[in-house]
C-alpha cells in the first residue's frame, strides 16, 4: 500500500481477524497491526498495489 500524499509505502494483507472488523468485512493490516480502511471502501489517499515474490 503507498500513501500518494506523502510516497510511504507499507506491506498490508486482508484479514476478518482484527478488532476494526465490522459485519465481516475484511480489514487491510500493516505488519504492526494498523488497520486502515475496509476492503470495499476505496480510499483517496491511498494505492494498492499487488506484490509478487520471486
Amino acid at each position: 500500500m503507498k500513501n500518494i500524499i506523502t510516497g510511504e509505502e507499507k506491506r498490508v494483507c486482508l484479514t476478518t481477524d482484527h478488532p476494526a472488523v465490522q459485519c465481516g468485512i475484511a480489514v487491510w493490516v500493516d505488519d504492526a497491526g494498523n488497520a486502515y480502511f475496509p476492503e470495499d471502501v476505496q480510499n483517496p489517499f491511498y494505492e494498492l498495489k499487488e506484490v509478487v515474490e520471486e
